[in-house]
């Protein structure tokens, strides 16, 4: 057998060098290493160890019979005996897996002379025939013959890959090409957008979305939520503007003007947008849209503090009654829905209306901006406590409506008045003059918004008689309302002073304001009416006063009575004599607001016959009365030349 069968027990561990590498470390470890080795020498080591009995080249010690028997004691005998009783049982295990291998080949080829010898274990685990060491089949003639045409088949599956990833290709640049039309339109109006002045950005929660901003940043919080909306492609590559549920169909805010129950007068509302409208307009329609649900917003908010000035909150509808005829009607229309149900029709007020409209925009524009003001002023913040108060919208146009129903009873009431004294012969005029706005220089719209919180104040410039002359200026507010600023005007000559400084002057107060002595203040037309009706007998009997002064004839005198002295009356309306006080001339202008425009009415005391007459005279606005003989002038002066004793 060979010694290398797997049968043979194990080798004893040789002392020797186990590698080449080992046995030239050791040669290199001797005295010299290679460069002293030779064969002499190495001859002569040899037979020097084995004349002295030592040989460490041979792996196995072999004892020589001539050598005295050495001792062996019952663990070295135990010891072999285990060493051989494992060898042999290690023998056992190859030769019984050899014969299962074996066996397991032939149960390929002979089955049943493999079953005799092979394990049952192996047999009921893996089957019979399941291990060949057959040789394949050598390749046939047919086969030969057919590696031509596999070799075309192979090449023709390869043009047919090769024309599928063609055509793939081609539908994949053609796909591309799709893709990039889409985006160039996509980014072309948002470009438009961008361009335009709209804020685009990433949205917070989608970074990978474009949206864009067309509300206010000082609007209420929730209206600037839904003043953002994404931009989103659609299939056809334009942008799927997408606002929020707030904004949802176009809608406006619409004044309408009431007259008896009837309309009017209508603001102008604008054309629904197309399917296909630009990008820029769709952003410009969402901003409308929320700016006019702000706006009636706002409004609703601040008619609940506007009820005591007849403004009234209905259920889908704001209304402010002007009179008992006129009334404006305020409403948040949809576009569609109004436009089908009454399609652009003009009415007779629809200019005034929308002065309205515009205005209140207006208005709440400026609010934004003072919200943006208040935002940077750190007093303001510190003195911010509580809800935010309501914007004053709806209460300039309130105080407008007032201010302009208290100039138009100034202005019927200064006409009426000026046609009442000219009718009686007097010199009297009246000018009016509306202060234009200021210029803001540098800010414009800071000036336009305060002209729109409240009117322009009317000055009314009044001529009773050459030395009494008023001037009446209008200040509108809307806490207060239209008040009244009454200043006396000195008289054109300036060595004379105005009558009406010492006997009626108008009501007075401390105004603080340097070189300015008093400011003179009225809180309602009937005040000022009042005080203007009380003026003008007064200013009448002052200036008739230089009557009595003028040189003449005295044909008191001359006819045996004694010359009469005028003086002026305890009320100041008139002139009496002063010896008796029953001769004399009144005049009076009394105010009744239910009989309508004023008239002067003049009574006089005098003698004509020897006898005692009273007569009264009364001038109007449209005609002198039937018992008006001549002017003012001469009736006083008839008066004052026939009193007598």
């Amino acid at each position: 057998m060979d010694s290398r069968s797997p049968l043979q027990g194990r080798p004893p561990v040789s002392r020797g060098p186990q590698s080449i590498r080992e046995f030239i470390h050791r040669i290199n470890a001797e005295p010299g290493g290679f460069r002293k080795l030779n064969e002499h020498d190495l001859r002569k080591q040899i037979a020097a160890q084995r004349a002295s009995g030592h040989d460490n080249d041979v792996d196995v010690d072999m004892a020589d019979v001539s050598e005295p028997e050495q001792t062996v004691t019952a663990n070295d005998l135990v010891t072999a005996r285990d060493e051989i009783i494992r060898n042999i049982h290690e023998a056992h295990k190859t030769a019984n897996i050899t014969l299962d291998l074996i066996s397991l080949l032939l149960s390929k080829e002979n089955p049943a002379q493999a079953a005799a010898t092979l394990n049952p274990e192996l047999r009921n685990l893996v089957g019979i025939g399941t291990l060949g060491a057959t040789t394949l089949d050598a390749p046939t003639t047919l086969a030969q013959n057919r590696v031509g045409d596999n070799m075309m088949v192979s090449i023709g599956k390869r043009l047919i890959s090769v024309n599928a990833a063609a055509d793939s290709a081609l539908e994949s640049a053609k796909r591309l090409q799709e893709e990039v039309d889409l985006e160039i339109k996509y980014w072309s109006e948002v470009l438009a957008v961008s361009e335009g002045g709209w804020s685009t950005f990433h949205l917070p929660n989608e970074p990978h979305t474009l949206g864009v901003k067309f509300g206010f940043s000082n609007a209420a919080p929730d209206f600037k939520a839904s003043s953002i909306a994404p931009m989103r492609r659609a299939e056809d590559g334009a942008v799927s503007l997408e606002p929020g549920k707030l904004v949802g169909q176009s809608k406006r805010f619409q004044v309408s003007i009431l007259r008896d129950g009837e309309v009017v007068g209508k603001s102008s509302l604008a054309k629904p947008l197309l399917n296909d409208a630009p990008l820029e307009s769709r952003v410009r329609e969402a901003r409308d849209t929320v700016f006019a649900q702000e706006l009636w917003h706002e409004i609703n908010r601040e008619g609940r503090t506007l009820l005591g000035h007849r403004v009234r909150l209905e259920r889908s509808a704001v209304t402010y009654s002007v009179d008992s005829k006129k009334t404006l009607l305020f409403q948040l229309v949809t576009l569609d829905d109004q436009l089908s149900a009454d399609p652009f029709e003009t009415t007779a007020d629809d200019g005034e209306a929308e002065n309205i409209n515009v205005t209140l925009h207006l208005l709440l524009a400026n609010a934004h901006r003072q919200n943006d003001r208040r935002r940077y002023d750190k007093y303001e913040l510190k003195e911010k406590r509580g809800p935010p108060q309501p914007y004053s919208l709806l209460l300039p146009i309130v105080t407008y409506y007032q201010h302009e129903g208290t100039v138009e009873q100034c202005v019927s009431f200064f006409s009426a008045l000026v046609s009442v004294l000219r009718s009686a012969g007097l010199d009297a005029s009246c000018t009016m003059t509306e202060e234009p706005i200021r210029d803001a220089g540098t800010q414009p719209l800071a000036a336009l918004g305060t002209s729109l919180l409240s009117p322009s104040d009317v000055q009314f410039d009044l001529t009773i008689t050459p030395e009494s002359r008023l001037r009446v200026l209008t200040k509108a507010s809307p806490a207060f309302g239209t008040r009244f600023l009454v200043y006396l005007q000195p008289p054109a000559q300036a060595d004379l002073r105005n009558p009406l400084s010492t006997c009626f002057p108008p009501y007075t107060q401390e105004s603080g304001i340097p070189g300015s002595n008093v400011d003179t203040f009225y809180d309602t037309t009937k005040q000022l009416f009042w005080y203007l009706t009380g003026a003008v007998p007064r200013a009448l009997a002052l200036s008739y006063m230089a009557i009595v002064y003028e040189p003449r004839p005295d044909t008191a005198e001359a006819n045996g009575h004694r010359a009469t002295h005028w003086i002026v009356h305890s009320s100041d309306k008139g002139l009496v004599d002063y010896d008796t006080q029953s001769f004399g001339i009144y005049f009076d202008v009394p105010l009744d607001t239910e009989t309508g425009p004023p008239a002067l009415h003049v009574a006089g005391d005098f003698e004509e016959d020897d006898k005692k007459i009273h007569r009264e005279w009364r001038w109007t606005s449209t005609s002198a009365s039937s018992e008006s003989s001549g002017n003012l002038e001469q009736i006083v002066r008839h008066v004052l030349s026939n009193a007598g004793f």
